[in-house]
């Protein structure tokens, strides 16, 4: 016998911006799947910097009652994904990490940025107005960039992301790492999809309500 599965869902917009209806969107999809979603309405950047958004993360998944589900759209992935070292640390942990289109390494290495450059929405220059926003003098490898912190022992993963996106390959080496320490993850890589591909996008949000459908957890 099994118990349902809450979500706790970190927004996207670089860490600086909150788009209440894409929220709303997001929420009203998986409740149509019928899984119970918690949106976090963490502080925004940069007046508030790392890890302002994680103790938010943290704060809303000790509210849930039962087995929860972190999930995570572009800096809302990189904050669920950094969040998770800390909730393991404090003996809560998910059911499953679900992050798309994640800024992964927050140094920005992958060669993607490079090759999908002028095709995807955003690009390197962007995403280091985002990062310096959202660390100021903090250290880009630090404790802030999930590709830097350690992955053993981590729950399943669900990572998502465009071929378009100058994300793909930071995305792409980030879950074979995870991989590699053991952990299973599941990468969804959509062809020929730019950064923002995942907001009314059906496809995705039943790939995502399918993974997050089968988190469930025993009835103690």
């Amino acid at each position: 016998m099994t118990t349902p599965v809450t979500v706790v869902h970190a927004h996207g917009g670089g860490f600086t911006s909150y788009d209440p209806e894409l929220g709303a969107a997001r929420t009203r999809s998986l409740a149509a799947a019928g899984i119970r979603v918690v949106p976090v309405a963490y502080r925004l950047a940069p007046e508030h910097r790392h890890p302002a958004q994680i103790e938010d993360v943290l704060a809303a998944c000790r509210e849930v009652d039962g087995p929860f589900a972190l999930l995570g759209e572009s800096a809302g992935g990189t904050i669920v994904l950094s969040a998770l070292p800390r909730l393991l640390e404090d003996g809560r942990v998910p059911v499953g990490v679900a992050a798309i289109s994640p800024v992964t390494d927050l140094t920005l290495p992958g060669a993607s940025f490079t090759a999908n450059e002028g095709e995807d929405l955003i690009g390197r220059a962007v995403l280091r107005e985002s990062v310096t926003a959202y660390l100021g003098d903090q250290d880009p490898a630090g404790p802030a960039s999930p590709a830097h912190a350690p992955v053993r022992n981590w729950p399943p993963l669900w990572l998502a992301v465009g071929t378009a996106e100058v994300l793909l390959d930071d995305v792409t080496a980030f879950a074979g790492r995870a991989r590699d320490a053991g952990v299973h993850t599941e990468l969804r890589r959509y062809p020929g999809a730019r950064h923002g591909f995942q907001f009314g996008e059906s496809t995705v949000d039943a790939d995502l309500a399918r993974w997050l459908s089968a988190r469930t957890a025993p009835v103690t």
